[in-house]
């Protein structure tokens, strides 16, 4: 037990280091190895299966002094608010492929009415460049054509396919496997003389079916593009011989287009495939439906800030990211703020106060936010509200839960008044853009005037679809955003909506008795364009035509309903809201070190200043000194800055040599330098950074120069 706890704090010491050196000079001794574990049965038994609750993967914060029970509370936190996200996301890409499935399903029900005698049955499925979606939409079209069509599927991709042997082996070994435990337990119909088929064989498979029959046996070629033609050419081919015993269909998951596909097959394997195209949901559509579940839902627990998800979709339109790395960001994203953020325990419903140190509190209090409203309240004259804030944990507490339900309220009224917005317009409106502008700045008086100046520019039949949308939308709520019918809270919005468009009707059928156009003062029509005639000049002035009284009655409507509008839409933006750092995540350091990687400028600066990552007092120096205490690597890096584009190995190792020889304190003899010399050399040709030079023998090319 010593030696295994022993070993456990040394890993947990060296799990968090930014780097790791290895020194074979001190691991020579072998007094840190570990003692060898004789094996004393040969079946691995199974580790004792650790309760998750006693698992931890976050770390104390505020220097270690956070209590364990808050560090596993975020942790806590994190798994909860992440699994529902994902249970959401998942259902929406599920969802997505429905359409596409029901077409598949149906042709392969009636393709033995129609297809044509020989021809193999074939959907190729248009999925785009998005291939890591590929995995789900052919899991489920395995689970539903299994059910529905009764039919075996096997998935291949182009990995599995290194030849015709190997393809063979994974067709008959899944549909001819047994569903227990032992993967390798087949169960292969025995010949008359009573030797086995071979595992290749495609006779092995025809017998099987005799005992177990199957309306199709189904092929899918995930990413079929990624195919050896000849031997994609040879499958099909072969496939179509056995088709009279083995009622074979097939699948291609096609990235480009059918034209494409067919180009690189042989004609006379075309002409053994009888099919059909099936387009799937485009990933720009479901990142849509992803970013109204994921982040502009109503119950996200965790809200990110407009500037990181604008980073997040500007990297997926230009990039042609895969939804899973959308996906994936949003998760990091999340967990950086539980990770990294000790007040995020406040997010919880039963956070008690025992968990909490004096240092969440001392640390609210150094929130921005937080400051900023305590000088409000002293600018206001509430000295003892911002005492008892500043003094009182207690007080604080309550403040902070009431600034959590503050929070919601003012989520769901921005979530209503931007689904007015929406519904409101006539032509499409670009509602992620709306969302991530009101996040950062609120509905202010730019949006409303845009949005009141379009009402007024409606004609009377469009201004009254428009207030039907509204008021759908406030009767009916919205299911994706989260948000329910809030006509109890608008009583007011919808009497003035109701009241107008019952009016705008009554208006209308007015001016077509009277043999006019129900028009306002606002609309193009009424602006006319008269021409004066003066000392043989011509003038052109603007004048306005003369209003009916149903087209002043109906004006003065429009001017109430944008009067309305324009008090009811305005919102502030998420950062003027007290305590917003709780709740509120708008950093894109992470996620650009992440999802973004520089490998070059990372191993750049390493090789420079090695002190940034060692944290070692040895490699600390000043103005790129070169030290003898540096790393080789690093010491052959600072003299390989100073060459030319050719480098001559014998001077590279007399410059090495002088740095790191006898001559200096605790310098290196000769065979141990050049030992060392050899592997900063190959870790700097690993490195792509040299060459073997073709031009002299005894020297070497320089493939980068630093900072280009």
């Amino acid at each position: 037990m010593a030696v295994d706890e022993s070993l456990r704090d040394t890993y947990e010491e060296k799990q968090h280091q930014t780097a790791y050196i290895f020194d074979p000079l001190d691991e020579a001794g072998g007094v840190n190895r570990p003692a060898k574990r004789r094996k004393v049965s040969k079946r691995p038994s199974q580790p004792e299966a650790q309760p998750a609750e006693s698992w931890l993967a976050f770390q104390p914060l505020f220097g270690g002094a956070e209590d364990e029970r808050c560090v596993r509370l975020r942790q806590q936190l994190f798994e909860k608010s992440w699994s529902q996200i994902d249970d959401r996301i998942q259902h929406i890409l599920r969802k997505a492929n429905e359409s596409t499935l029901e077409e598949v399903t149906s042709f392969l029900q009636a393709t033995p009415d129609h297809a044509p005698t020989g021809k193999i049955p074939s959907a190729f499925i248009i999925t785009g460049p998005n291939l890591a979606s590929q995995d789900l939409l052919f899991e489920q079209l395995s689970e539903t054509l299994h059910i529905q069509v009764d039919a075996k599927v096997v998935r291949l991709r182009s990995g599995d396919a290194s030849n015709m042997k190997a393809v063979l082996k994974k067709i008959i070994h899944e549909i001819t496997a047994r569903e227990t435990d032992d993967e390798n337990d087949l169960e292969l119909a025995m010949g008359k003389d009573g030797r086995k088929y071979l595992n290749y064989d495609l006779e092995a498979l025809y017998a099987h079916l005799k005992s177990n029959p199957r309306r199709h046996i189904i092929i899918a070629f995930q990413d079929s593009e990624a195919f050896e033609s000849g031997l994609l050419s040879d499958l099909i081919s072969l496939f179509s011989s056995w088709l009279n015993r083995i009622p074979f269909a097939l699948l291609f998951g096609v990235a480009t287009s059918v034209e494409l596909f067919q180009a690189r097959l042989l004609k006379s394997t075309c002409q053994c495939l009888y099919g059909d195209q099936f387009d799937v949901e485009q990933s720009s559509t479901i990142v849509e439906k992803i970013f109204k579940t994921a982040i502009a839902h109503c119950e996200v627990p965790l809200r990110l800030g407009s500037s990181l998800v604008s980073s997040l979709l500007e990297r997926q339109q230009d990039q042609v990211s895969s939804i899973p790395v959308f996906v994936s960001s949003l998760k990091y994203a999340y967990m950086c703020h539980f990770y990294a953020n000790p007040l995020a325990v406040f997010l919880s419903d039963g956070t008690e106060k025992e968990f909490l140190g004096e240092e969440h509190f001392e640390a609210v209090r150094c929130l921005a936010s937080f400051r900023r409203y305590v000088e409000n309240a002293i600018e206001k004259g509430q000295m003892k509200e911002a005492r008892l804030l500043l003094d009182d944990d207690e007080h604080t507490t309550t403040f902070l839960q009431n600034c959590l339900r503050e929070s919601g309220q003012w989520l769901r009224n921005l979530l209503r008044k931007l689904k007015i917005l929406t519904s409101g317009m006539i032509a499409p409106v670009d509602f992620t853009g709306l969302y991530l502008d009101a996040i950062s700045d609120g509905i202010g008086f730019n949006q409303i005037t845009e949005f009141t100046d379009s009402i007024k520019r409606m004609q009377p039949a469009d201004v009254a679809t428009s207030l039907t949308r509204v008021l759908g939308n406030i009767e009916n709520g919205d299911a994706s955003l989260g948000l329910d019918s809030w006509a109890d809270e608008a009583e007011e919005s919808v009497s003035i909506f109701t009241d107008a468009l019952a009016r705008i009707e009554a208006l209308q059928a007015d001016a077509e008795e009277k043999g006019n156009v129900l028009r306002s003062k606002y609309g193009g029509q009424t602006r006319v364009l008269r021409t004066t005639v003066v000392a043989q000049k011509v003038q052109l002035s603007q004048d306005t035509a003369t209003l009916t009284p149903e087209d002043t009655l109906y004006t003065k409507l429009v001017d109430d309903i944008v009067q309305h509008i324009t008090e009811t839409l305005h919102c502030d933006g998420a950062k003027n809201l007290c305590l917003n750092e709780l709740w509120l995540f708008d950093s894109k350091t992470p996620y650009k070190d992440v999802f973004i990687p520089r490998p070059r400028g990372v191993i750049e600066r390493a090789l420079s200043r090695p002190h940034d990552y060692l944290n070692c007092s040895c490699c600390e120096t000043k103005e790129d000194q070169i030290m003898a205490t540096l790393p080789v690597t690093a010491i052959l890096y600072q003299l390989y800055l100073e060459t030319g584009s050719l480098i001559n190995v014998a001077d590279l190792w007399s410059a090495y040599y002088n740095i790191v020889g006898e001559e200096n304190e605790e310098g290196l003899d000769e065979r141990a330098a050049l030992v060392l010399f050899y592997r900063g050399m190959a870790e700097m040709r690993t490195m792509g950074f040299v060459k073997q030079s073709r031009k002299k023998a005894d020297h070497i090319a320089k493939l980068a120069w630093k900072g280009l």
